[in-house]
């Protein structure tokens, strides 16, 4: 079966692109909050064979972090959007790669690292097929920012199906049946939430949140199998993502199953994964398309 891309309007296509320069510009404001000097605790990826240590530089890292803005300025304006796109991969690869390397781990910043990586290939490989007239059939797109959305889609795909054949592999087939310890570990953030001061911020809203997550949390501890039935659905979902590249409709719905599956990660587990819904609810979702 052979998969076919999307006919996207060059409205809805201006829109994603400024959607991921804002999600970009986001994740790179964030840069210099978490600068550590000493030395790796586990170093992970390229840090195995290539010394980062300069990167603990704020006045490196504060240059990396303009340039990147300016990048994402410039793929949002759709002006050198190869070079923005392979700086913006690298960049993130390198700063990713750092900070996880100190154990500080951030799933959403490895998905829009694989995104602009995704892009960045996707871009040069139409550039080039388009000069040199090569016929690579449904890996490329009518456009390089179609072919650039839709190898977007199925990395996102991609990422959430490996995150649940992961969750199989790793526990030998018995996932389900240990997913209800997650509950302890969502009341446990749930508790220390509550201990600090962002259970008491603005008008108490967030207070309100957190305890009627821990209600939530104490009943289905109590109801094991219908806790099991939650986490399965959860599992479901993640496995039966690539079934949205099968339509644009079906590939809505599933983007709406996944925005889902964050929001009860949110109340469950206190996970909200706010970059991993930003990014579905652009190429999954793809909101303009219900409007155009």
């Amino acid at each position: 079966m052979t998969l076919q891309i999307p006919d996207w309007s060059t409205t809805e296509l201006e829109i994603m692109r400024v959607g991921l320069g804002f999600v970009v510009i986001r994740t790179f404001s964030r840069m210099l909050i978490f600068r550590p000097s000493h030395s790796f605790r586990h170093p992970v990826g390229i840090a195995r064979l290539v010394n980062l240590r300069y990167v603990a530089s704020r006045k490196v890292a504060r240059w990396m972090q303009y340039g990147a803005y300016l990048a994402a300025l410039c793929y949002a304006a759709g002006l050198l959007v190869p070079v923005a796109l392979t700086y913006l991969a690298v960049a993130l690869i390198v700063e990713t790669t750092y900070r996880s390397s100190d154990g500080s781990v951030d799933h959403g910043d490895h998905l829009l690292a694989i995104i602009l990586t995704a892009q960045a290939v996707a871009t040069v490989l139409w550039n080039a097929a388009d000069r040199w007239s090569w016929d690579l059939g449904s890996l490329l797109g009518n456009s390089q920012q179609a072919t650039a959305v839709w190898w977007s889609i199925q990395a996102i795909a991609a990422v959430y199906f490996t995150s649940g054949l992961a969750k199989i592999l790793n526990t030998d087939g018995r996932w389900i049946g240990r997913s209800t310890m997650l509950l302890l570990a969502g009341y446990g953030r749930a508790e220390t939430e509550r201990m600090t001061a962002k259970a008491s911020a603005g008008d108490g809203r967030e207070g309100v949140r957190i305890q009627s997550a821990e209600k939530l949390i104490s009943a289905l501890s109590s109801r094991l199998i219908l806790a099991q039935w939650v986490f399965a659905g959860g599992l479901i979902i993640e496995l039966a993502s690539p079934v949205g590249l099968l339509g644009e409709t079906i590939l809505m719905a599933m983007g709406l199953a996944l925005i889902a599956l964050h929001i009860g990660n949110q109340v469950l587990l206190r996970l909200p994964f706010p970059e991993f819904q930003l990014l579905v609810l652009i190429y999954f979702v793809n909101v303009p398309r219900l409007f155009l």
